[in-house]
């Protein structure tokens, strides 16, 4: 991902380091909230004094807010105005207080992205509709959206598009999951709802990801036991029952042929139920035609795939999990709001905090 130069120095002059710059630019455009551990793995520091430094920092200049969670774990928000506004993202609602469900999965968000921080993200709004709707040709219509009416009757309505903030990037040809270099969509999943909020995120984006030529899926979960199911239910909802297997359809022409030719002695029961579920699905056109040619002058697999035209041909499209490496079960304890600058005393649990290993933030 490449980071504009101005952006980052106009965090600089907020009095950070070059690197503190870059993850504060990573936060405020993928998150807006993160926990120490986040910072360590970022800056690539074991220690935690560093994040003590930092965390300090943002929380003394009304950049950041904490909130305490379980374990004396702390997740901070970066709610501060001057810094959205220093990378001109003034109306990104990722400085708001959300729920949280929202804080936990905007952290996995946070997870994935600083372990692909190399990628092009489609960072905005702005950025996604262009992509979308003048490289792919694809109709803003059928976007994945949520119409936000005005707070005062009669002021109308607004149209928001891709409002989940779940990252979308163009991965590089050396990317480290060796997904194709087409557009790849990513979910991030907290484990608490049985893929039911997977489920209804898919099927929010269905008539969407069906327009596109080509894309990957990344579903990331810290518990690589969703994996199975997330993949087949990926499948299920997908596949479009347009999509001819050539194989399938010459095995129902052969079956057919013995039956209208009555030559039926050699057809089993199981051959019987197969001819009854292909005329369901092949007695139509342009399956009659191609069998009519089929039975008549003969056509190849390959000539039957060309006759039948963008139907038979498959979307190309790739679906790839990636464990996550913190499932935050500090959200399963009620959080307990800290003051928006941080007591003293909180410093002695800060440092134990980020020295624990086990600690999640």
């Amino acid at each position: 991902m490449s980071l504009l130069a101005p952006q980052i120095d106009a965090l600089r002059s907020l009095d950070y380091s070059a690197l503190e710059a870059r993850f504060l630019y990573l936060v405020a455009t993928h998150s807006g909230y993160f926990t120490r551990r986040q910072f360590l793995t970022f800056t690539a520091k074991s220690k935690g004094w560093s994040v003590h430094q930092f965390t300090t920092k943002v929380i003394e200049r009304g950049h950041a807010r904490a909130v305490e969670y379980g374990r004396q774990t702390y997740v901070y928000n970066l709610y501060s105005r001057r810094i959205y506004d220093a990378i001109g993202r003034t109306n990104l609602r990722n400085r708001r207080r959300l729920s949280t469900f929202a804080v936990h999965t905007r952290l996995l968000i946070l997870d994935l992205v600083l372990a692909h921080s190399d990628e092009h993200y489609l960072e905005t709004e702005a950025e996604k509709v262009a992509h979308f709707r003048d490289h792919l040709g694809i109709s803003p219509s059928i976007f994945p959206g949520r119409i936000y009416r005005a707070r005062r009757s009669g002021f109308g309505t607004t149209t928001r598009y891709f409002v989940d903030r779940f990252p979308i990037y163009l991965p590089r040809p050396d990317n480290a999951l060796c997904l194709p270099p087409v557009t790849t969509f990513t979910y991030c999943d907290t484990g608490r709802h049985e893929l039911l909020e997977y489920a209804s995120h898919l099927h929010s984006y269905h008539g969407f990801l069906k327009q596109l030529p080509a894309f990957n899926f990344v579903y990331a979960s810290p518990d690589p036991s969703t994996f199975p199911r997330a993949a087949v239910f990926f499948k299920r909802l997908l596949d479009d029952p347009r999509e001819i297997d050539v194989l399938h359809l010459v095995r129902y022409f052969q079956v057919r042929l013995l039956w209208e030719t009555n030559r039926t002695a050699t057809l089993t029961p199981a051959d019987r139920d197969f001819l009854r579920a292909g005329d369901k699905r092949y007695r139509q056109e342009p399956f009659e035609s191609t069998y009519r040619k089929w039975s008549t002058v003969g056509l190849s697999d390959q000539d039957i795939d060309t006759f039948l035209g963008p139907r038979s041909h498959r979307q190309q499209r790739s679906f790839a999990p990636y464990v996550l490496p913190e499932n935050y079960n500090i959200f399963f304890a009620e959080p307990r709001p800290v003051s928006d600058r941080e007591p003293r005393r909180q410093c002695s649990a800060s440092r134990s905090a980020s020295r624990s290993v086990a600690c999640a933030g």
